[in-house]
């Protein structure tokens, strides 16, 4: 049986996927935008990644507020096989001023669809997080978006055999864009379970041949949480599955010798509890999936 505590990678029911980190090296064009007043969250993101020409991209949500808003967090399985879950439907009080939030966009059974996580202000002024509904609305304060239109990768989300829970994965597309448009480098990746976040950014850095990189726009959940917040302080979230809400960083020092990873971020617990801080390294394997976006840091 699993040890029941942050860090130990979770046991699935499913067979165990030989490939562990899939990824797709793409360009990418930044789009910036704001989604009107009764815009539904998740449509508004696609139309911006068609007008692209995408079929895949990945966006940071700020400021503005939530309209319609009901989400859910983690919660231990009760199925016997999968170890963790969903949380009932949560509905809190309106409206939900945004903090941050972060989404991965693309397609489940050919329709538009996004994976979206977010924390915000609620309207008792609490600070509330989690993974929010298809439903989800813009409220009477516009959303900026900032997102990263991905040309040369379809993003299909589709039920994973390993964890019985529906992933995001990234697949190679043709742009048919030319070499020279200045557009940058990233690369897309689904980090499966067990693998750490520190390992898994070390290791698409080296693939992608990146000098330096910038994680940003990343989304998933790992066992637990180990977290630095303060000098000297460890915050452990509880097991078996906390969702970050976003996650950025550096990759620096990767000429000649191992890289130096730096990985920061919000997650919110099975408890709904909303933290934030240093990842530690080697200390928060996946626990489902990981929707990580990688760029090429530019040189001034």
């Amino acid at each position: 049986m699993t040890a029941r505590r942050a860090g130990v990678p979770l046991v699935h029911p499913g067979p165990v996927a030989a490939e562990r980190i899939v990824s797709v090296p793409t360009s990418v064009s930044v789009v910036r935008a704001e989604l009107a007043p009764g815009t539904v969250v998740s449509q508004g993101l696609w139309a911006l990644a068609q007008a692209a020409g995408c079929q895949g991209a990945s966006a940071e949500l700020a400021h503005g507020c939530f309209g319609t808003l009901r989400y859910v967090h983690p919660a231990i399985g009760t199925d016997g096989e999968r170890p963790a879950t969903f949380s009932a439907t949560v509905e809190p009080a309106a409206p939900g001023f945004v903090a941050s939030g972060t989404a991965t966009v693309g397609t489940r059974d050919g329709a538009a669809f996004t994976h979206l996580h977010a924390t915000w202000l609620d309207g008792e002024g609490r600070l509330r997080g989690g993974h929010l509904l298809p439903e989800t609305t813009v409220g009477a304060v516009p959303i900026q978006v900032t997102l990263r239109a991905q040309h040369d990768v379809a993003l299909l989300s589709e039920a994973d055999a390993e964890t019985s829970m529906p992933a995001f994965t990234p697949h190679p597309v043709a742009s048919g864009r030319d070499d020279d448009t200045g557009d940058a480098r990233a690369v897309m990746s689904r980090v499966r379970p067990g693998v750490d976040l520190h390992d898994a950014v070390a290791e698409v850095v080296a693939r992608a041949g990146f000098g330096s990189a910038i994680v940003r726009a990343s989304l998933g959940s790992v066992v637990g949480a180990r977290l630095r917040s303060g000098a000297g302080r460890i915050v452990e979230a509880d097991w078996p599955a906390t969702e970050f809400t976003t996650l950025s960083g550096t990759v620096t020092g990767t000429d000649g010798g191992p890289p130096e990873v730096l990985l920061t971020g919000s997650l919110v617990d099975l408890n709904g509890r909303v933290h934030s801080g240093v990842v530690l390294p080697g200390q928060n394997p996946v626990a489902v999936t990981f929707e990580l976006y990688v760029e090429e840091a530019a040189h001034g």
